[in-house]
C-alpha cells in the first residue's frame, strides 16, 4: 500500500517518515487510537519501509512488490513478529519469550519489528517484566505497542515509549476514499463511513448484508415497543435476544444503542445529516414521530443499566425481558414477529 495511500493521520505520518530517512527507527512506540483507526496498517507501512528489498536507505516508501512486502503483508516475514492476548490478556511467558527474541539480529531484513496488540492487555507482572526491554531495545529493533485504551498501561510503560495518537477521519473524507478505492453504491458508501465513525478499518471489516439483518430485528423490537405491551411477542423478543453469548449480545446492545441515539436525533430535529442509518431515516422518522423524546430517553438509559449489569453474572434472559416490559407502551396495533432461532 505505501504511506502515500494511507489516509488521514498525516501528522503522524511525517513523523514515521522523517525517522525512516534519518534511520532512527530503534525504540518503543506506542500507537494509541480507537480500534480500526489503522494503527496497525502504519506499524506495517513502517516494517516494510525499513525492510524493503527494493529501495535505498532512507527511503520512506516501500515498492509494496518484492518479496518482503508481499511477506509483511501476508504475516510470514520473520523480522515482524506480533504479540496478542492469549485469552483475556497477554501472559508474562509471553512477554519473557519476547524479551530472548528482541536481542537477536534480524534473521532476514534490516529491522526487526515487535508489535504488541492490544497492549493494554498486558497482566502487570508480564508489564513489569518488559521495562528493561522497552527503555533499551537494540537499534536492530523497533516495538510498537497499540492499544485503543493507552491511559489503562502502566506508567511506567507509557513512559518508555514515544507516543503517536490516532485519530478516525472525518465522515465525509472516509466516504470519498471508499468512493475512489473501494467503489460501490452511493448509499452502501454513505451508511458505511456513518457505521464506522471515520474508521477505515472498521469501514472494510462490516458486512452490511449481515448490519441489515441485524438491524431489522431490531427496529421491529423498537416498533413493538412503540406499538404495545404484548407479553408474548415480548417473551419471544426477549428470548431470542438473551440465548446470545455474551460477546454478541453486547454486538446487539451497541447496535441498538445507534438505532436509539438516530431516533434521538431525529426527534430533536437534527435532520438526516447527523443520522447513521440514513438509508432506513423514513422509518426512524415514522417512530420517532410516536414516540415522546422524554421516553426515548429513558430507553436509552435502561439499555445502559442493562450493558452494565453484564459484568456481573446476570441472566440475559431475565434481564431483558424486565427491561422490555418495563418500557413498552401501552397496547395500540399488531406486532412483528422474530425470527426463530435454529
Amino acid at each position: 500500500m505505501g504511506f502515500d495511500r494511507l489516509v488521514g493521520n498525516e501528522r503522524n505520518k511525517e513523523v514515521l517518515q522523517r525517522l525512516l530517512a534519518r534511520q532512527q527507527l530503534g525504540g518503543t512506540f506506542l500507537f494509541a487510537g480507537p480500534a480500526g483507526v489503522g494503527k496497525r496498517q502504519f506499524a506495517l507501512e513502517l516494517a516494510k519501509v525499513a525492510n524493503c528489498l527494493a529501495i535505498s536507505p532512507g527511503a520512506t516508501e516501500p515498492c509494496d512488490q518484492c518479496s518482503t512486502c508481499r511477506r509483511i503483508d501476508e504475516g510470514t516475514y520473520g523480522d515482524v513478529m506480533t504479540l496478542i492476548p492469549d485469552g483475556p490478556s497477554i501472559r508474562i511467558a509471553q512477554t519473557r519469550a519476547m524479551n530472548d527474541e528482541v536481542h537477536y539480529r534480524p534473521r532476514e531484513g534490516r529491522q526487526r519489528f515487535f508489535l504488541i496488540d492490544d497492549a493494554d492487555r498486558l497482566r502487570e507482572e508480564a508489564a513489569n517484566s518488559l521495562l528493561k526491554t522497552l527503555e533499551e531495545p537494540p537499534p536492530t529493533s523497533t516495538i510498537i505497542l497499540l492499544t485503543a485504551r493507552p491511559d489503562s498501561l502502566l506508567r511506567t510503560i507509557r513512559s518508555r515509549a514515544r507516543r503517536l495518537t490516532f485519530s478516525p477521519l472525518a465522515i465525509d473524507e472516509l466516504e470519498r476514499y471508499l468512493s475512489t478505492h473501494y467503489p460501490r453504491p452511493a448509499a452502501e458508501t454513505a451508511l458505511l463511513a456513518r457505521l464506522a465513525r471515520g474508521r477505515l478499518g472498521a469501514a472494510l471489516s462490516i458486512d452490511l448484508s449481515v448490519y441489515r439483518q441485524e438491524r431489522r430485528t431490531l427496529v421491529e423490537l423498537l416498533e413493538l415497543l412503540v406499538e404495545g405491551q404484548r407479553r408474548f411477542r415480548l417473551l419471544k423478543a426477549a428470548e431470542f435476544l438473551g440465548k446470545k453469548e455474551r460477546e454478541e449480545f453486547e454486538h446487539t446492545l451497541d447496535l441498538l444503542d445507534g438505532l436509539l441515539r438516530d431516533l434521538l436525533l431525529v426527534a430533536g430535529g437534527a435532520g438526516q445529516v447527523a443520522v447513521v442509518n440514513l438509508d432506513i431515516a423514513d422509518r426512524l422518522e415514522d417512530l420517532a414521530s410516536r414516540l415522546p423524546v422524554a421516553r426515548l430517553i429513558l430507553w436509552i438509559d435502561r439499555f445502559d443499566q442493562l450493558r452494565r449489569q453484564l459484568r456481573v453474572n446476570i441472566n440475559r434472559q431475565i434481564a431483558t425481558e424486565a427491561v422490555l416490559f418495563s418500557l413498552a407502551l401501552p397496547p395500540s396495533g399488531p406486532p412483528p414477529r422474530f425470527p426463530a432461532r435454529p
